[in-house]
Order: structure tokens, then sequence, then C-alpha cells
């Protein structure tokens, strides 16, 4: 899956570089107990407690999230669970709020394909018509960007506003992002692909999209979106800014290694990631995507039929719709993220089923039992995570000398942590008896053997590998 909100090459240093790191496929080793199977029986909508609990709760253990909802949706039937802390003490809830990140895109998309629809703009409107006077939208041999371009992460802009990749600071970096610097970036933006030429992943290009299509419409995205969409679906506990009356509901998002950190204020970047939201909302957001997929004629769902079109075939990545990517089998999907949250929603028009996962934690890792949870819904046997005991890290610490770089695998108060020369300690999360998730990375580190001793690591990288040979204890 590709990084979502803010880059992770943004926030590190050489070894970032060194590694050239672009999403691996997680792929665990060794021979895990199964999940159990669990066939619906008696009260479904406990149906698949235990199975969902097997596959959940190694991450809650392993200090990979202290948060965590899972909702699942099965032919009109929804599910809830909630595991670790909330922000009432007890375990998290389907009305719980976590920040959605980048599945926001989702409803920016609704919106565009509502006024679409409504013949308000266009797929080929041209961005240039929707700014002011005197802000200049780069073109390319004079190819124009137009707003089916920014929905489709075809524009060629690059992930991040250009100002925001020289300040960001990962508490709150789009605090303050007003309307003065969005065209102040969009007069300084350069391509880093030729508009109309390739998928990539920009939540500058769809905050763009939603900042002057709320202006088209006569007002802001956020009061755009409210109106048009989030009041029709009855989305009650959706916000952009949390109302003081569920304010108790807001569960305290953490980074990578589980420290607290500030919520983000997405200001006129709202569209690309702003929303905070519930997983009883997002499973009615699923809800009435498989009604539009049916044919359905309620409110919006001609709209969301048409983003749910493929737009960008992709040989190398799932296709595009408007907001929603494709997978290959069919399935409709968005992940999310933000300094201290992950997210994904998901749904599949040939089973009807769908899932959605909110958790108060930046570590991505979680997003990747997406697929466990469809096979749960079909009663499918899927293997959990197994980190190794606590006792067992040791043997992984030592220096490993990766080309001309000294890597420091340190294991420490039940962390293990890669540190290059000059940088800071990046956290390596045990996911096997001799693998690790390394979240700066989006990688796959697998410790090999002779014996019993660990004598390297290997980095797998976006389907390449990467051997870090061990050079002492």
């Amino acid at each position: 899956m590709r990084p979502l909100a803010v880059s992770s090459r943004a926030l590190v240093g050489p070894l970032v570089g060194a590694l050239l790191v672009a999403g691996a496929v997680l792929g665990c080793g060794g021979t895990p107990p199964a999940v159990p199977t669990v066939k619906p029986a008696g009260d479904t909508s406990s149906a698949h407690r235990e199975a969902v609990k097997a596959l959940v709760q190694p991450l809650i253990d392993a200090e990979i999230t202290t948060s965590l909802v899972v909702g699942l949706y099965d032919g009109g039937k929804t599910e809830i669970y909630g595991f670790g802390t909330g922000p009432d003490g007890k375990p998290p809830s389907g009305t719980t709020l976590f920040e959605l990140g980048s599945v926001t895109q989702v409803y920016t998309a609704l919106l565009f394909a509502d006024a679409i629809q409504k013949r308000e703009v266009a797929l080929e409107t041209p961005l240039s018509d929707l700014v002011p006077p005197g802000v200049t939208v780069p073109a390319d041999q004079g190819t124009k960007v137009s707003l089916g371009m920014l929905a489709t992460h075809t524009s060629g802009f690059p992930e991040l506003p250009p100002s925001l990749t020289r300040r960001i600071n990962g508490l709150d970096p789009y605090k303050g992002y007003n309307e003065e610097l969005l065209y102040r970036d969009l007069i300084a933006t350069s391509f880093v692909s030729p508009p109309g030429t390739q998928v990539g992943f920009s939540s500058y290009g769809v905050g763009v999209l939603g900042f002057v299509l709320g202006k088209k419409l006569g007002g802001t995205y956020q009061t755009a979106l409210a109106a048009r969409v989030l009041t029709p679906l009855g989305l009650a506990s959706t916000f952009f800014t949390v109302p003081p009356a569920a304010q108790a509901r807001r569960v305290i998002g953490r980074s990578a290694d589980l420290v607290p950190t500030s919520f983000w204020t997405w200001d006129a970047m709202s569209a690309g990631g702003g929303l905070i939201s519930s997983a009883q909302d997002q499973l009615t957001l699923i809800d009435a995507e498989l009604d539009a997929a049916s044919g359905s004629k309620l409110a919006l769902r001609s709209a969301m039929r048409l983003t749910q079109e493929e737009q960008v075939p992709n040989r190398n990545g799932p296709n595009e719709g408007l907001g929603w990517e494709i997978d290959a089998e069919g399935k409709y999907w968005h992940n999310g993220g933000t300094g201290g949250f992950r997210s994904f929603v998901g749904f599949d028009p040939k089973t009807r089923r769908g899932l959605v996962i909110l958790s108060a934690s930046a570590v991505s890792l979680v997003d990747h039992i997406a697929l466990d949870l469809y096979k749960v819904l079909s009663n499918t046997e899927v293997r959990p995570v197994t980190p190794p005991p606590v006792d067992k890290l040791a043997q992984f610490a030592g220096t490993y000398q990766l080309g001309e770089f000294k890597l420091a695998v340190v294991v420490k108060d039940k962390r293990v942590t890669i540190t290059g020369p000059g940088e800071q300690p990046l956290r390596l999360i045990p996911i096997s008896d001799h693998e690790m998730w390394f979240e700066a990375q989006q990688a796959v580190v697998v410790f090999e053997r002779e014996g019993d001793k660990v004598v390297r690591a290997v980095f797998v990288v976006g389907g390449k590998k990467l051997a870090a040979q061990r050079i002492s204890d």
C-alpha cells in the first residue's frame, strides 16, 4: 500500500535513502497457529468475535497499537469489536472517534461525483478555471491539470504541498495551512511526472480539489461536504472539528513507538485527510456503497456508482476509481494515516461484505489484517502475527553492515530499534520468530540464521532484497 498523508521519506534521514524503500508486501514466515474459524450461529452480532480477537489481540499484546476497532459488514448484518483501551479506559466501541487520514478522500471524491452529476463541474474541468485571477496553476507543454486528474492521483502533483515539506514537524504539520499558503504553493508547484501520464499518490492534489470545489459550490469544502454528503448519509459522528459533546469519545493517537501525539488540524488541506469518524459511521458508508452498487436510487447512490467506476487501469497496482482503489478481485478500498492513527475501509460488491479498521497508532501494520478479515467473514482459516517472547529478542541485537552504512540494532525495554549513522533510532516491530516490521520504511526485515546464530538482516524492499551482514554482537 502506498504511504499516506505524510511520506515516511520526509521524516527520516540517510538510512531511508540507503534502503530506497517503497511499500513492501508483508509475508510472515514460520508456522504460527491458525485463527479459529467461527460459523455464525445464534447472536449474529458477535458471530466472528473469537476469530477477530485471535487476529487483533496479538497486535495489542505486542504493543503495535493500544486501541483498535474492527467493524464487519456481511449482507446487511454488522459486527463491531473493540480492543485495547478507549478514551474512557474501557475497550473502544463503534462510537469511538478516530482520525481517518486519507480515507477522507473517499468523501471528497463523492462530493466531486455529486457535483459532476449536477453539471456544476466535469472530470475535464481545468483546475485553472476554479482559482482566483493571479493564481497560476502549473501546466506541462500545454496539458492542463484537470479536476479528474486530481481525483485519480494522475495530476503529477507531489505528495505534499511544496511549503509543507520544508516545515513538517509531525506534531500537527497542516496546522495553519490556510488559503493564502495553498495559492502560493500552487504557483510554486513542480510536477513529479507529466500530468495525466501516471498514478502518483498526492494528498496535496486531493486537498486542492476539495478546496476549490468548496469555493465553486458557494462556501467551503467543509460546509459543502456536510450539507451534500455527511447529512444525507446520516453520518452524525463524522466531523472536521469534534464538537464539545463528542469530545469524550475521542481517543488519543500514538506514534509508532506509542508516544501520545497531537491531533491534526488540516485547515485548507482538509479534503486530503481531515475527517474524524467512528466505525459505526464507516459501516453506514459501506452499507450505502453496496446499496449503490446494487442499483439503488436513494440519496447519493448514483454519485456513488460514478465513484466506483474504473477511471485509470493500473497494471502495477490497484486500479483507480474516484476516491476508491480497486484491487484485482474487484474489492474497493482506501486506507489512511496521520501522526497517531491508521484507518482502512473496504467493501466487495460481489459478496456484499465489507470491513472497517480504525487504530489509534501510526503503525500501518494494522492495515494488513484487512485481507485476513475478509477471510474471517468467509470462514476461511487465517494466521495471525506471532511475535516472539520478549526474552528471545536479545538474539537480534548487534551491528549490521549494509553497503557503506553500519546499522545498530538495539533491544531495550521490550523495544527493538535500528539506527543509522547520525540518526535517531527507528522502531522494528517483531512479527514472527525471525521477522520484523520496519514502519519507517514500510518494509519487512528478515533475520537469517546459520545454526543458532543470527548472521544477517535482509530488508525486503518493494520486492527486492537488501542483505546486511552482522559484523558484531
